[in-house]
């Protein structure tokens, strides 16, 4: 695996990281899943430990929530 990789496929969108040095230089990954009939983005963080074996935890972010997000984002990207 590269460093770093992100793919978008139709309502998924994944962002993986490999060597992640402030944590345990494990694989570390980020999906989020967009269900038209849902109002929130469903978004699954995992982590691979030393022994493959992956540690996922789940969130949520509602409209609200992606537009504090986004308007967060843009002042960093400036």
């Amino acid at each position: 695996m590269e460093k770093h990789e992100i793919d978008r496929q139709a309502n998924w969108l994944h962002i993986k990281y490999d060597g992640e040095d402030r944590d345990d230089e494990c694989v570390n990954e980020l999906s989020i899943y967009q269900n038209a009939n849902d109002t929130e983005l469903q978004m699954l963080v995992s982590n691979i430990d030393f022994d493959n074996i992956s540690h996922d935890n789940t969130f949520a972010l509602t409209k609200d929530d992606a537009k504090m997000l986004v308007a967060y984002l843009q002042d960093w990207l400036k």
